[in-house]
């Protein structure tokens, strides 16, 4: 019998070992190849299974800068998951983050101690600090943004300003995921994003993941959708445009808890934009109208406009007989124009002719109209000759 070395013996088993891993193990495997890999020139460039692959130039880019590699089997295994400590290790090798000596602890260990003194890591940053749990794109965002050097960032304001500088985008049109996995080609391609970001490179934006990871933030997506009407150049303070914004406003009622009205979301869709995903929202053209007194006006193509749909419900109404409508009325106060019933140049309300798809909000015009100066977004209670409550969800100034 021909005798067999100990390396291919040790191959062998290593390979056997590895279809026996659940998962997680599996993750973490990985990550021990990946440490070897560092030591050896890559076995195959031209890995068979990223041919093709939507990120095969963002891999061959990250295996050119030396931060990942692909396996001796000649795979990369792009849609493998990645973990907490997978995606830091490469982060960090990525920008070149220098690594401090360390003599004990797990394989992550340096890499976790020099993003912690970068700044883009801290402990409490996951939900929990088991490092080889499986990242999600929420989290992933997250280092991104702090790799950037942002501060002061809200809670689920992540996905938001990655998205907004270009780092990710959606997994749909207007979906963003934020629960859902990372896979090695979703790492890579949002770290060379965000190599090319601190180079000073303006990347192109997913414009539907931005307007839903805004909504995911903080229940609205007017200052993404319209930001020419709500977020201009002019509200450049703490009390104006996306600042003026508060979770905390969309929960307002009566002193005494009788009566609680909360906001669920303001969403803003582009009547100009056939592809906009919250179209879904509204009935079909031909069963959507605005409306002035007893006049109907249908929508057209053609017409220039926002709509703004609320959606609302009573938290606690001790008081059904005086508030009998479980919604909010809205109102965005501060346009000049006159109403006619005619021209769009003001707020209208608008009603859905599909008894089956009801909506609650207005059209504003984008073009055509003039201002006082600013604008108030208000929601209020439908009352029945009892007291109206109402909160100011966002002030902004638009001089027209």
């Amino acid at each position: 019998m021909k005798k067999i070395s100990i390396s291919v013996l040790t191959a062998i088993s290593v390979l056997l070992a590895s279809l026996a891993l659940n998962p997680v193990e599996a993750a973490q495997a990985d990550a021990s190849v990946e440490e070897k890999a560092e030591s050896r020139e890559t076995v195959n460039k031209n890995f068979r299974d990223i041919q093709g692959h939507w990120a095969q130039a963002a891999i061959n880019d990250a295996i050119q800068r030396g931060y990942v590699d692909g396996y001796p089997d000649g795979r990369f295994l792009p849609n493998h998951q990645v973990s907490r400590a997978e995606f830091i290790k490469m982060a960090v090798s990525a920008m070149d983050i220098e690594l401090g000596s360390s003599s004990s602890g797990s394989w992550y260990t340096p890499y976790v101690k020099a993003a912690e003194s970068a700044g883009i890591y801290k402990a409490g940053d996951f939900a929990n600090n088991q490092l080889t749990q499986r990242m999600t794109r929420e989290e992933m965002s997250k280092l991104a943004v702090k790799a950037l050097g942002y501060k002061d960032v809200e809670d689920k304001q992540w996905m938001y300003l990655a998205s907004k500088d270009g780092i990710i985008s959606g997994t749909a049109p207007g979906v963003i995921s934020p629960q859902g996995t990372t896979t090695r080609a979703q790492a890579i391609a949002v770290i060379e994003r965000l190599l090319q970001v601190k180079n000073g490179k303006e990347l192109p934006v997913d414009k539907y993941a931005v307007a839903a990871a805004e909504v995911y933030w903080h229940k609205t997506n007017i200052f993404s959708v319209a930001p020419e009407i709500f977020n201009g150049p002019d509200n450049n303070n703490k009390n104006v445009g996306i600042d003026s914004w508060k979770m905390s406003k969309l929960q307002f009622g009566a002193t005494d808890g009788s009566v609680v009205a909360q906001v669920d979301e303001l969403i803003a869709i582009d009547w100009n934009d056939p592809k906009d995903p919250n179209r879904k929202l509204l009935p079909s053209r031909d069963k959507l109208v605005w409306v002035f007194g007893a006049k109907s006006n249908v929508f057209t193509d053609d017409l220039q406009a926002y709509v703004i749909i609320l959606k609302s419900h009573y938290l606690v109404n001790k008081k059904p007989k005086s508030y009998p409508i479980d919604r909010l009325s809205l109102n965005i106060l501060g346009y000049n124009g006159k109403p006619n019933g005619s021209n769009l140049n003001i707020p209208y309300p608008i009603e859905s002719k599909d008894p089956k798809r009801q909506v609650n909000g207005l059209v504003i015009p984008k073009t055509g109209f003039s201002t006082r100066g600013n604008l108030n977004v208000i929601v209020e209670t439908i009352a029945a000759g009892a007291r109206v409550y109402q909160s100011t969800l966002s002030r902004s100034i638009l001089i027209r």
